[in-house]
Formats: C-alpha cells, structure tokens, sequence
C-alpha cells in the first residue's frame, strides 16, 4: 500500500508546475529597455513565394520604414499594417528583431521543457518560452478576439538579433529574415 501511495505522490509531483526563480541574465537580455536607441535593419517578409523587402530606420522612439513594394506598410508599437490590413502586436520591431519584450511586470512558471515568463496587457497574454537562457518562442493571446499569433525565434547572432523569426496566425505563416542591422 505504501509503495502505491509513494508512485501516486511522484506522479503528482511529476506533472506539477515547478516553482522556480527567475533567471537574472534573462530579465537583463530580454529587456524592452536592452534595445538599442537607433539602428538600421535590411529586413524581407516571406509568405510562400512571395518576398518583401524592406528597409527599417529607429530614431529615440520613432521607427520608419521603406519598402518600395508595399507603400502603405508601418511597423512600430501599435503593430505590423500593409495596405490598410493591420496585424496588432502588443510589442514593436525591437521585440521580433531583438527580442526586447520583457517589462518585468512577467510571472515566472518552469517545466520540464524551460521557463515561461507571462504577463497580462489589456487583452494579450503574452507567454515567452525560454529555453537554456534563450528565448525560443512568443505566444499572444487576443482575449477578446479569441486568436492566437506565435512566433517562433531561430538563432540570435553574437551582435543581438535575430536572423529568422517565423510568425504563425491565423493558418497563416509568414517569416521575417533580419538580414543586417547596423548601429
């Protein structure tokens, strides 16, 4: 009876969330206040075939942006828009370039796979997974619309951007390579 009783409290602890400590290095890499003041980045947009260029200037707080394909395209804060069609993000470019999204405001949870630091915006809850100390994936959360975007982060170069982050909604995926950014 006793070693049945042992299993089932293993089991349990097992499958419950683990109490852990947030990781210092985290909270100072993946800080919204890590992003540099002023930068430049070469950036394409691919859906399917289909591949956009664009070129994206931040000055202090203000982010402009060039692309000769799409006129009516803007990316900051408010989110990513092309022609009127508008995709709300509850971050800007630094936070799919950099990665820089963390507040500090975020609830620390970990698993067996890494640490998921989440917080509540409005009607976004953002869940960003961590794993080995790098950020692997973005989950939003439209409360109020029901949707859900993810992006999924590659590999973060020595300079601190990401080259490649796939962004999935909607059945739709598109990816933004960062092909230079300079400072």
């Amino acid at each position: 009876m006793k070693i049945y009783l042992s299993l089932a409290l293993c089991l349990i602890l097992s499958c419950a969330p683990m109490l852990c400590k947030m990781d210092p290095s985290i909270a100072l890499n993946y800080s919204e206040d890590k992003a540099p003041k002023k930068y430049v980045s070469f950036i394409s947009i691919s859906y399917g075939a289909v591949k956009v260029p664009l070129k994206l200037e931040k000055d202090g707080s203000k982010y402009t942006v060039h692309a000769s394909r799409i006129p009516g395209l803007s990316f900051d804060k408010e989110g990513f828009c092309a022609n009127g069609v508008c995709l709300d993000l509850p971050f800007g470019p630094d936070g799919i370039i950099f990665g820089a999204l963390l507040t500090g405001e975020e609830k620390v949870s970990c698993s067996s796979e890494g640490m998921t630091l989440s917080r509540q915006m409005g009607n976004y809850l953002i869940k960003h997974h961590f794993k080995d100390g790098q950020l692997s994936k973005v989950e939003i959360l439209d409360r109020k619309k029901e949707k859900l975007i993810t992006l999924n982060y590659g590999l973060r170069t020595k300079e601190g951007y990401y080259k490649r982050v796939k962004v999935s909604f909607e059945g739709l995926s598109i990816t933004i390579n960062i092909e230079e950014v300079s400072f």
